[in-house]
């Protein structure tokens, strides 16, 4: 991981673990973002179907931003129906934690959680 890359993920995972008193990791933060493109709030507890629901969210979501995929509509719980672009390829572990950090430092800078250098 690039040093950029990796300053910003810890600010992240800092930020995260401070404002919502938690041990952030890259689990709970693509929880927090499905929980956020959700839309519905947040609840004191979840169902581990419900955590899943909301992780795929936010992997299918920040994944939009590489063209994998788009929101083809919503279904009868207004939950996003996605369609798929075209294949993820087969990452090593590694790469893939890559991807997502990558995707999600981006996601927090777009939505003014993370502060970018040329905005201070």
């Amino acid at each position: 991981m690039d040093n950029n890359l990796e300053s910003d993920w810890n600010k992240i995972l800092y930020k995260i673990s401070e404002d919502f008193n938690v041990d952030a990791d890259l689990n709970g933060t693509l929880l927090l973002i499905g929980i956020q493109e959700r839309g519905k709030g947040f609840q004191e507890k979840y169902e581990k179907d419900e955590k899943m629901d909301h992780i795929n969210l936010a992997t299918c979501t920040l994944l939009m931003k590489w063209n994998y995929y788009q929101i083809d509509g919503y279904d009868e719980n207004q939950w996003p129906v996605f369609k798929k672009n075209k294949m993820v390829p087969p990452f090593s572990k590694e790469k893939e934690e890559l991807l997502l950090k990558s995707s999600i430092v981006e996601y927090f800078k777009e939505n003014d959680y993370l502060e970018t250098e040329n905005k201070r």
